[in-house]
């Protein structure tokens, strides 16, 4: 962990990051609060079948990185060509993902585009089979410096769907 001052200008404004030194050397940024909680998140969304963001959700939120402005962010850009974060989409505890599939958003930091993603449904199981998951990872990768940190996520459902699922996000990395 280091902090960095991308603009160099006051150090007053420097921001904690993780610097990894190995082969392709990068710079994180980890959000605020990297565990979407476990929850039956579409319950109470309604019986049309739609997105339902995150942040619009009761304990929803958006994502939030701590500690850089967007002048920080604007020279933390000029100084790298790749960026990327992962997400791990999780059933709860004693529950596996099952065939069927459903569409999920990742907002965008510009907040004007977003990725399309799939992912499996949750159900409860007695026992997990070897080879049944419970989790699936999304990974997002970009020469585009302005669609990562992702900020919001939403998925396709409606109050159907009542089984527990959270997300973990990960750091968003530049290099």
């Amino acid at each position: 962990m280091y902090y960095i001052d991308p603009n160099q200008g006051s150090p007053a404004d420097a921001i904690l990051v993780y610097c990894d030194f190995t082969a392709a050397p990068k710079t994180c940024l980890s959000p605020l609060h990297p565990q979407v909680p476990m929850t039956a998140w579409l319950k109470d969304s309604g019986t049309n079948s739609s997105f339902h963001w995150l942040s619009s959700m009761e304990k929803g939120f958006q994502f939030e990185y701590p500690g850089p402005d967007v002048v920080q962010m604007r020279f933390l850009r000029l100084n790298s060509r790749l960026t990327s974060q992962n997400i791990i989409y999780s059933c709860q505890p004693g529950n596996k993902q099952r065939p069927g599939e459903r569409e999920v958003k990742f907002l965008a930091d510009t907040q004007r585009q977003s990725y399309l993603g799939t992912l499996r449904d949750c159900v409860s199981s007695e026992e997990l089979d070897s080879g049944e998951r419970r989790d699936s990872g999304f990974q997002f990768e970009s020469e585009d410096l302005n669609l990562l940190p992702l900020r919001d996520l939403a998925v396709f459902g409606s109050s159907d769907l009542t089984q527990e699922f959270g997300f973990t996000v990960g750091p968003v990395c530049f290099s």
